[in-house]
């Protein structure tokens, strides 16, 4: 008689739990290293128009954006960890969204870790070996405290209670270049997942995307061979092409441009998987619009007459083709006895007149301090930046690691300009703020 009373009362907490799933809330489990974490520049198109139905579980906690870990919020970028880039999962939620009922909702959970080889996603990777990991990837180790994996099983059987799991993306390969059993590695954490949260392969497929390619300069193309291979380890896998997408200049990492499209063909993947055969793709594989930025008359445009090229180690600066030759890894640019107070601004504008090969990434820093961290980024292959000011960030550093982000206190401007290997010149354009959005004028 207790036995069965016992029977019937998990019986009704089993029926209540699965009542308590909305059929209509999809949710996507993603993992994998850097391309998926996101490496490239978050960009005003990708904040902009974000679908309240594109939902996002913190799997960390982030202090800014304000997110607590196991709760859901409105997937604006960034995804991953708080100071992650733009991923591939940002256009895929647009995307399935786009052909998806008005009633329904789309979540993602994401655990995703830089640099990291398919063994650090594994159910049974031993976390006391992190140890032997560089200073920097035992701080993105650290924000799943060293497992990855049981992280993305805690958020996920929480995302249970409120939705349904449709399928599983993975990006990763970069770090297992090369390593012919990495099907089978894969298979192993595939069906680790599906058994630890009572999943059947039939109803929840794995998408898995290419790297760089070689033709694109990728330095780990050749793993593509074996991602390619991935279907017939795991037959309910799909492989999603990298074809023509181009990268930064670092041979491993997307473009913006590149990551939105690799997202939307992750989309069309597992709608071809859902018998959606000629999805809407919002989104164009066409080389992004790129802007021609233009200062208006209520801008702040940084005057080359108060350029100085040698704040950091002795370079020269030709007025009359606003040319920059720094010194070995120097600095020029302009510092402000006063502090600028770029707050009542959107958005600053760095543009170059031709792409560089001297390295150079604009810098800008809240404090007279010249080695306090600052904003950084690079330019790559590109030769424009636009930088959203509300939310710039710049590194927390101690004892020589970093230990997260923190807001730039841009009402109190140090010093704006441009870090470079030296030796090389750079030719620059024009730097300026504005509320203007560059990408919203003469589309």
């Amino acid at each position: 008689m207790l036995r069965k009373a016992i029977m019937t009362l998990v019986a009704g907490v089993m029926a209540l739990a699965a009542s308590a799933q909305n059929p209509k809330f999809h949710i996507y489990l993603c993992i994998g290293q850097s391309n998926m974490e996101g490496n490239a520049q978050i960009e005003p198109v990708d904040r902009n128009g974000v679908p309240e139905r594109f939902r996002m579980m913190a799997a960390a906690d982030f202090s800014y954006p304000q997110r607590t870990k196991g709760e859901w919020y409105t997937a604006v970028p960034p995804l991953v960890r708080q100071g992650t880039g733009l991923t591939p999962v940002d256009w895929f939620g647009r995307t399935m969204l786009d052909n998806m009922p008005a009633d329904e909702t789309l979540g993602v959970v994401m655990v995703a870790v830089g640099g990291c080889k398919i063994e650090h996603l594994d159910k049974d990777y031993d976390p006391a070996t992190v140890t032997k990991e560089a200073d920097w990837f035992r701080g993105f180790m650290s924000q799943y405290d060293n497992k990855p994996y049981d992280r993305l099983i805690e958020c996920a059987k929480k995302a249970q209670c409120d939705g349904v799991i449709k399928g599983i993306l993975l990006h990763q390969g970069c770090s297992n270049t090369g390593d012919p059993q990495w099907p089978a590695k894969v298979k192993k954490v595939y069906e680790d997942i599906l058994k630890d949260l009572g999943l059947k392969a039939k109803n929840v497929p794995l998408i898995a995307g290419e790297v760089v390619t070689t033709e694109m300069g990728g330095v780990c193309g050749s793993m593509n061979s074996i991602i390619d291979c991935l279907p017939e380890t795991v037959p309910t896998a799909t492989v999603v092409s990298s074809k023509n997408l181009e990268q930064k200049g670092d041979g491993l990492h997307f473009t913006p441009h590149a990551y939105r499209v690799l997202g939307c063909r992750y989309a069309v993947a597992m709608l071809d998987r859902m018998g959606i055969k000629n999805p809407v793709v919002n989104y164009s594989e066409e080389k992004p619009f790129v802007p021609e930025p233009k200062p208006g008359k209520d801008d702040l445009v940084l005057s080359f007459s108060q350029f100085n090229p040698s704040i950091w180690e002795t370079g020269t600066f030709d007025a009359a083709t606003n040319t920059f030759t720094a010194g070995k890894y120097g600095f020029g640019g302009w510092e402000f006895d006063k502090p600028l107070d770029l707050s009542g601004y959107r958005y600053i504008v760095a543009e170059l007149q031709e792409p560089q090969t001297a390295g150079t990434m604009l810098r800008i820093s809240d404090t007279k301090d010249f080695w306090a961290q600052s904003y950084s980024r690079e330019f790559g292959n590109g030769k424009l930046i636009v930088a959203e000011l509300d939310g710039m960030m710049k590194p927390v550093v101690a004892d020589g690691k970093q230990t997260g982000i923190e807001a730039l206190n841009t009402a109190r401007i140090f010093r704006i300009g441009f870090k470079s290997d030296g030796g090389k010149p750079v030719r620059i354009k024009q730097v300026f703020a504005t509320n203007t959005d560059p990408y919203s004028v003469g589309r």
